[in-house]
This record gives C-alpha cells, sequence and structure tokens, in this order.
C-alpha cells in the first residue's frame, strides 16, 4: 500500500491551506505589535470586554493575543488589515466554556476586531488606564509577561490525523486502493497509522492551515462543524534557556475556529474556542 497516494488523494478532499506561522521571542511589544500577552491597543470611546460567569463577571479580560495584519504577510480570506485581539477571563479554564454546548459563545472570551487602526495614541487607553482584575481569586493564564510574536512567510500546510474530517476522507481515499477495505481509522496497522500521527510538525503559533489538538477536535459536535477555518493556534512552548514558558495545562494547545464565510466578512461574532491538555 503507497501511503503517499492516499494522502495525495485526501488532499483533493480536504485541500492543503495556505498559513501563516509565527516564532515566540520574550520581550517588550509596542501597542501596535503582534503579541502575546502585554498592553493592548484599545480604543478609549470602546466598552473594556469583561467576563460573564463566576467570579470573573464584570471583570476585566486579560488580552492573549493581538494580530496587527497590517505587519502579516497575507493570505487568503484573512484581513488584510486591521488589529484582531483575543482576550480571555483569566480563570482556570483561561476563558474556555465548561458547557460543550456553550464553546462558541463569546462569554468568558472575546474576538475583537479594529478594521480601522488609529494611530493618535492620545485616544488609546495608556497602560495605566487598561482596567484591571480588582478580586480576591487567583487569575490564571497559560504564561506570564508578555512575548513578540513574528511571522513567517507563507506556506502551504497539509490536513492532518487531528482534524475531525480527516479519518472519513483517509478511509474513503485509502478503500479506493486497497486490497482489504477498512472500517475506520483504527483498523489500519501500526505501521502505518504511527508515521501519519508522528507526521504533525509543532509550531509555536500560526494562522490558517489546519489545527492540532493534543486531545480531539471539538468539531466532531456538528454543532460547530461550520467552523473550518483555523482563525488561530497557540501551542505550549516552553524554552527555559530561550525564556520562553507558555503552557497549556501539560503542553496543550489553545486555538480558536471559524466559518471560512464569517472571517470573509470580517464577522467575528460566531467562534469556537477550545484548548487542551496534553
Amino acid at each position: 500500500m503507497n501511503i503517499e497516494t492516499v494522502l495525495e488523494k485526501v488532499n483533493k478532499i480536504l485541500p492543503p491551506q495556505p498559513a501563516v506561522k509565527f516564532s515566540v521571542e520574550k520581550g517588550n511589544t509596542g501597542i501596535f505589535d503582534n503579541k502575546i500577552g502585554g498592553v493592548p491597543y484599545f480604543p478609549k470611546d470602546m466598552a473594556y470586554p469583561c467576563g460573564t460567569t463566576g467570579v470573573f463577571a464584570g471583570q476585566p479580560m486579560t488580552l492573549l493575543v493581538q494580530l496587527n495584519f497590517e505587519k502579516i504577510p497575507h493570505i487568503p480570506d484573512f484581513p488584510t488589515k486591521g488589529i484582531l485581539q483575543f482576550f480571555v477571563s483569566p480563570d482556570d479554564l483561561y476563558g474556555m466554556s465548561a458547557e460543550q454546548s456553550e464553546m462558541a459563545e463569546q462569554k468568558d472570551f472575546r474576538v475583537i476586531y479594529h478594521e480601522t487602526i488609529l494611530t493618535d495614541e492620545t485616544k488609546l487607553l495608556s497602560p495605566d488606564e487598561i482596567p484591571q482584575y480588582t478580586g480576591e481569586e487567583e487569575c490564571f493564564m497559560p504564561f506570564k509577561g508578555e512575548y513578540r510574536l513574528i511571522p513567517h512567510e507563507p506556506e502551504t500546510v497539509s490536513p492532518t490525523v487531528h482534524d475531525f474530517r480527516f479519518e472519513d476522507a483517509f478511509v474513503k481515499c485509502y478503500n479506493e486502493i486497497a486490497d482489504e477495505p477498512i472500517e475506520d481509522f483504527y483498523d489500519l496497522d501500526d505501521e502505518i497509522a504511527e508515521p501519519l500521527y508522528l507526521s504533525v510538525t509543532s509550531f509555536d503559533a500560526v494562522i490558517g492551515g489546519y489545527p492540532v489538538f493534543t486531545q480531539s477536535d471539538p468539531r466532531f459536535d456538528k454543532r460547530f462543524s461550520d467552523c473550518d477555518t483555523l482563525l488561530f493556534e497557540l501551542d505550549s512552548v516552553y524554552l527555559p534557556e530561550q525564556d520562553l514558558n507558555i503552557l497549556w495545562g501539560d503542553m496543550g494547545t489553545g486555538c480558536f475556529l471559524i466559518p471560512r464565510e464569517n472571517l470573509k466578512k470580517l464577522d467575528f461574532s460566531r467562534v469556537l474556542y477550545n484548548y487542551d491538555c496534553g
């Protein structure tokens, strides 16, 4: 069995997608920069995002990631300008809903898009004006401090075994050329299945392409199957010698997925947010 032939057929069902990967560097960031943590770009005339449930209800969220698309190489269907931000409540789930049915409801996380970037900093919140948590509960985030996000040139990323659509596509394509058909992915011999898992390359952060999960794709729940596009993913990065310490639990991943048609319209009201532990 030539698995490469099978994967070529899979790519016709799940076409490789353009992506921009980022490197993460420890360091101070500017208010307009691509970054993890730090002081967000935020106009004074906008309502600052706050949590809605539990002890963090009414408390300001924390900036998880900021993307300035004027400083990122363009890939199809993603913005060409503006700043996109991901805020989360610093609870023990980093703002992710504990109820699976509510994982696309922005109750304790918020995705905010500023289509026009104000360059007059007097119209923006200063570091001292950013609302801060005033409660007594411990705050949790996957990192401390701030990190720079360094974008690379776009590349094309093939689907992986992590994607909820991969198994059906693979089984269909495998059975088209196999002497002995299989019913599901787990019928494969280990010498075929293991390289497919091992072939998944790691990255620090990415927009576009296909997501990677340390557990399972939440889109197996059909309520979220329309969230077909990886808006942003941040993986755990632990390199003490480089002062990098970003951990989603035990070396997990955090990702945001959106319907592509919504992305094209710059409509970020429906975004599926998931993080899982290693």
